[in-house]
């Protein structure tokens, strides 16, 4: 998969477009390759995001102050005018990253919380059937993010370590049978090496069995 980690790279974007979309006052998204999409969060095409909401005015109006370009997408965001460019760096918005892409990504990734769940009801499936063998999302996710396309967002810092990321998959078909085949191959394996005896199994254990054509 390719990595993309905002704290290394702004995102530009063109700067009529962005100016427009900042005077409609509107919701919009901006994706990470710097395109400019009209509409709210439950409305949005999906996309990896940088930003998603509706910016603050750079006018001034009985009721509040103009706002600083800079500061227009919020404080967690830098951003600047490069002549026909608006340069935003996401680096340090990285609460508003897994807002954002919450609804989109196939999962989000934590250093707090590693990854919770799987955005997709047959990868959830084989979850649940493979954590009777101790197979956990970890596995499965390194395993997809080797050997399927997509995209890694990330804000990662190195010093002290975090991550906060949401990860994209190019065909979900494809993932759904990449992990489908690890995680079959693994739990094979195990019950070939003695690791998993078939004779103490749980019915739990050999309904999973059953459901990786295993029993």
């Amino acid at each position: 998969m390719k990595k993309i980690n905002l704290i290394e790279i702004p995102v530009n974007v063109d700067k009529k477009a962005f100016l427009n979309a900042v005077n409609a006052r509107k919701p919009i998204g901006i994706t990470v390759y710097g395109e400019i999409v009209p509409g709210a969060a439950e409305s949005l095409p999906p996309n990896p995001y940088i930003y998603v909401g509706t910016p603050a005015s750079l006018m001034p109006s009985a009721l509040a102050p103009a706002t600083p370009l800079a500061k227009i997408l919020g404080d967690n965001y830098e951003v600047k005018d490069e002549g026909d460019k608006i340069s935003i760096y996401a680096g340090r918005a990285w609460q508003e990253l897994l807002s954002a892409n919450e609804p989109f990504a196939l999962y989000l990734d934590t250093t707090a919380d590693g990854i919770a769940e799987f955005n997709d009801k047959a990868l959830e499936e084989m979850l649940w059937y493979s954590c009777e063998f101790g197979l956990n999302y970890r596995e499965v996710a390194d395993h997809l993010e080797a050997s399927c396309d997509g995209l890694i967002l990330c804000v990662e810092n190195e010093r002290p370590y975090s991550f906060n990321g949401a990860v994209f998959v190019d065909d979900i078909e494809q993932a759904r049978k990449e992990a489908k085949k690890f995680l079959t191959e693994t739990i094979k394996k195990r019950l070939d090496e003695g690791k998993i005896d078939r004779d103490t199994l749980s019915d739990d254990e050999e309904e999973a069995l059953n459901f990786f054509g295993l029993a």
